[in-house]
């Protein structure tokens, strides 16, 4: 249930969204022509963006015990985190296409099933997080629950992206409830806590709980970093409006948190390989870094700023080559 109170590079194929307009329309055709006949979305995306995933996004690799009933079931690089209870599971975040089975194979190196996942949740709407979230909520019959500004992308598919939009670059699917700020979402003795994080998406996520393990109690955060992908535009000609208003409300409340143990939707954004090896013996404070986030958040608005600067500093250089031309006689 849902209690109410009292947000890695994927540079490589985003520089294509530059291409001429003609261009572009050819290849949103081609891509969407191609989905709608094989259902191959990961394909039709790659050709229609002239592009190739990381190999380390369908990689797979051991599920991991991060601490206490939080664990990682996803791959090499792309996190699905698995929240465990008596009463069932949540699973948030899937990959690409194909995750589906990984993420199951590694449920049953923990000796659970697929079949107990009740709530479905996302960090954000992009396909790389959100590919296989149709597939397991047709396995499991769990609920699907979202923000009101991912819904939309959800349920077409990422159609409406307002970055890389114009395809389905994912498997639609059907959003079973709306959860916001401060929501609290409970599922046995699981109390997670609702965070927006808009900005990398306008409803990115994130979700805060308290563990205990061995009588110490942590904070820990899934948090959505405020990450801007290239091809992104915040201050002049912005990807979406308000974006630059969500991005800095973003800063403001991940700068107010303070997690002992911090996870995101990238293992390479949480430093995971640095932290973990696999066959490593379970310990508690092996993911314990609360210096480590209030420096991602730091370097994450940090870019932000230089954006912002970057593109104003392009807009006065823009103007004054018009004012140039129109000295010419």
């Amino acid at each position: 249930m849902i209690r109410q109170r009292e947000g890695q590079p994927i540079s490589h194929w985003q520089r294509t969204l530059a291409l001429p307009p003609i261009t572009a329309v050819s290849l949103v055709l081609c891509a969407t022509t191609a989905i709608g006949t094989e259902r191959d979305y990961t394909a039709a995306f790659e050709d229609a963006f002239n592009m190739t995933m990381p190999p380390a996004w369908s990689q797979n690799y051991p599920a991991t015990q991060i601490i206490g009933n939080l664990y990682d079931v996803g791959g090499y690089d792309l996190s699905s985190f698995l929240i465990t209870s008596d009463a069932g599971h949540i699973l948030i975040n899937t990959g690409l296409e194909g995750s589906a089975a990984m993420i199951e194979n590694n449920l049953k190196s923990l000796g659970l099933r697929m079949a107990d996942i009740k709530i479905l949740l996302t960090t954000q709407a992009h396909f790389d997080h959100t590919a296989d979230l149709a597939l397991i909520k047709e396995q499991t019959g769990a609920r699907l629950l979202a923000t009101e500004a991912d819904k939309s992308f959800l349920e077409d598919g990422g159609l409406s992206d307002p970055l890389i939009g114009g395809i389905e670059s994912f498997r639609p699917v059907s959003v079973d409830g709306v959860i916001a700020d401060g929501d609290v979402i409970e599922l046995g003795d699981i109390r997670l806590g609702v965070l927006e994080h808009p900005g990398h998406t306008e409803g990115s996520a994130s979700y805060a709980m308290t563990i205990t393990e061995s009588g110490d109690s942590y904070d820990v955060l899934v948090v959505n970093m405020a990450y801007i992908n290239d091809g992104v535009n915040v201050a002049i000609k912005p990807t979406y409006h308000g974006i630059a208003t969500d991005f800095k409300k973003t800063f403001e409340s991940q700068r107010e948190l303070s997690p002992d143990i911090w996870v995101s939707s990238h293992k390479s954004t949480y430093g995971f390989h640095g932290k973990h090896a696999p066959g490593q013996t379970y310990d508690p404070r092996a993911f314990y870094d609360p210096a480590g986030y209030i420096e991602a958040v730091r370097l994450h608005e940090v870019t932000f700023v230089n954006k912002v600067y970057d593109e104003l500093l392009g807009k006065i250089a823009d103007e004054s080559k018009t004012d140039d031309n129109s000295d010419v006689k």
